[in-house]
């Protein structure tokens, strides 16, 4: 058994098979992957990895499973997929998947082929099924990592509060695996949990609108999808590349492109396109492809827009006497966080600096 001091969870043991897992080369690659892509440019402490992230989601899927009394034998599998979970990540993460998706999958199904074959398969068919385990995300006992108070979700918002330095991620996750339960359908809270499960979902609405959708950072990862996207289309990138590419090796094979290498440049010197304006996402009813060319044709200029993909969708389920009741029915806070959430979220039309006047201008007249 190794030992691991992990910053937010102490020491994290891990069995001979997950360390074995931890060396393999795919598991090492998320070393240099970001787990929040492009916010190291705003927040320049948030270098942490999903490597890091990965172990973290392991430690806390085992609390949940001892606090649930889940059999030995179970907890094993939990753990393992908790640890695999980030395994089909692309280089920056959520951000370059939202453009090589149509290529090469999204990370859940890259994930898959990933333990269903090489390597890790090979290590995992010493003790389980390598099936099991790539499934294991689709099946009730999944819901210990995947649910919105599982493992992964816990992890991350305490990691990304953590490396930020913002505090608004701070969450009790001793409490929350102590008040949560399990049925045949997954994983619940109980209503002792009311109150911890909500501040879990107030940190992750201010995190969503202070760290996940700050503005610059969404301007910064735009950037970065319109440099794989024109990197895609001249050839300097082929989508499959992408698979075993870490984030400064992507960048770096960006920056050689002819289309978009001056998008990576930028990026690599934080020479960052500014908001010229904003619309209110109900207001939006030009798709994003559509809004950036006519913006660009009219203004003579390049022109992004960045519609944001991120949602605070709450799937929780609250125990109340012998019924289980979505959280939003109980707690007016959840049901106020949804709707505030709703109302902030807007387009952002982006531009260099010193067009910004124009494209405002006409954004202000087309949009």
């Amino acid at each position: 058994m190794v030992r691991i001091r992990d910053p937010l969870h102490g020491t994290v043991r891990l069995t001979d098979l997950e360390e074995r897992l931890l060396d393999t080369r795919e598991m090492q690659r998320l070393r240099g992957i970001r787990q929040l892509a492009m916010a190291y440019l705003v927040y320049p402490g948030a270098n942490h990895t999903r490597f890091e992230h990965s172990i973290g989601t392991l430690a806390l899927a085992g609390k949940i499973c001892f606090e649930l009394g889940i059999p030995n034998d179970k907890t094993a599998k939990v753990r393992v997929a908790a640890l695999l979970h980030d395994i089909g990540h692309v280089a920056f993460s959520h951000e370059a998947e939202a453009v090589l998706q149509e290529h090469i999958g999204d990370h859940e199904e890259i994930g898959e082929n990933t333990i269903l074959g090489g390597e890790i398969a090979d290590i995992l068919s010493e003790q389980f099924s390598p099936r099991e385990i790539a499934g294991l995300s689709r099946s009730p006992l999944g819901e210990i990592i995947t649910s919105d108070i599982g493992a992964d979700r816990m992890d991350y918002l305490l990691r990304d509060s953590h490396y930020t330095g913002v505090a608004y991620g701070m969450i009790d996750s001793d409490r929350v695996c102590s008040t949560v339960g399990m049925d045949g359908k997954g994983l619940f809270i109980t209503e002792r949990g009311l109150s911890a499960a909500e501040s879990l979902l107030v940190a992750r609405f201010t995190m969503f609108s202070t760290v996940y959708l700050h503005k610059t950072v969404r301007i910064a990862s735009r950037m970065l999808q319109q440099a794989i996207s024109l990197a895609l289309s001249d050839g300097t990138l082929i989508a499959e590349d992408a698979l075993c590419l870490q984030d400064a090796a992507m960048l770096e094979t960006l920056s050689r492109s002819s289309e978009g290498g001056e998008f990576a440049k930028r990026l690599m010197e934080r020479r960052l396109y500014k908001k010229a304006a904003s619309v209110p996402l109900p207001a939006m009813v030009l798709s994003q492809e559509k809004a950036e060319k006519l913006l660009s044709e009219k203004c003579g200029c390049s022109v992004l827009v960045d519609i944001p993909r991120l949602s605070l969708s709450v799937r929780i389920l609250l125990e109340s006497g012998r019924k289980k009741l979505r959280l939003a029915s109980k707690s007016e806070i959840v049901a106020s966080l949804q709707k505030m959430q709703d109302s902030r979220l807007e387009a952002l039309i982006l531009c260099e600096e010193k067009n910004m006047k124009k494209v405002e201008a006409a954004a202000k007249r087309l949009l």
